[in-house]
């Protein structure tokens, strides 16, 4: 009998009940799998978004205390406006500068570059992408072709502010007011696409400083020769 009993195999329903409790063991560690695949690609886009934001308010920040703007030449002079792309507020910052040495590399930082910082809506209409203009040479008659560089993506707005006595306006220059003059202060402020926003105050060394640029578009000597 007992002999018997070892070689009986299993019944169907046996067969059945071992496939179902398999597949829900398998469903079970696939959706396990896939939540955690799908946290990993959450985490990974954001710390990759984070990283574009701080990049360029880093850049922003660097490009800006290195404005300058002269009497003499009205090119050089800073101006911004805000306009809105699809409810978003989408800022244009035009500014001239001292551009910085390249890093690790031979080129002083003795160059006067125009820079516009500026958004565009995205393919699909969702969000703003920010980006940096810069044109070598900008104050003689042969400009060299300006270089654009994509800044950051997925941002729901790009705003830029400036102190006028107890407030803060987007606009610049503010009506009235000298077209060369420099704001003592720049705020300027990312949205990231989660709605948190990121803002940083710079201040401007050359703001309320009179600065004479050599035609060739190069800095001759120190501030103010």
């Amino acid at each position: 009998m007992n002999g018997a009993a070892c070689k009986r195999g299993f019944t169907l329903l046996e067969v059945l009940l071992t496939l179902a409790i398999f597949s829900v063991i398998v469903v079970l560690l696939l959706s396990s799998f896939m939540g955690t695949e799908r946290a990993r690609e959450i985490l990974s886009d954001r710390s990759r978004e984070f990283r574009q934001l701080q990049m360029s308010i880093d850049r922003i920040g660097t490009d800006l205390q290195g404005a300058f703007s002269s009497d003499r030449i009205e090119a050089t002079a800073l101006a911004c406006h805000e306009d809105e792309f699809s409810g978003k507020p989408a800022a244009t910052l035009v500014f001239t500068a001292y551009e910085l040495p390249e890093t690790g590399g031979p080129r002083p930082g003795s160059g006067i570059v125009k820079l516009k910082y500026f958004v565009k809506l995205s393919r699909d209409g969702t969000f703003l992408e920010l980006f940096r203009e810069e044109s070598s040479l900008p104050l003689i008659e042969n400009r060299i072709s300006t270089r654009e560089l994509r800044m950051a993506e997925r941002l729901l707005g790009f705003r830029v502010e400036f102190p006028v006595g107890d407030k803060w306006t987007n606009e610049w220059p503010k009506g009235g007011g000298k077209k060369s003059a420099l704001p003592p202060k720049v705020a300027f402020i990312l949205t990231s696409s989660s709605g948190k926003e990121f803002r940083r105050v710079v201040s401007l060394p050359l703001a309320g400083e009179e600065v004479s640029v050599p035609y060739s578009g190069r800095r001759r000597g120190g501030i103010g020769e």
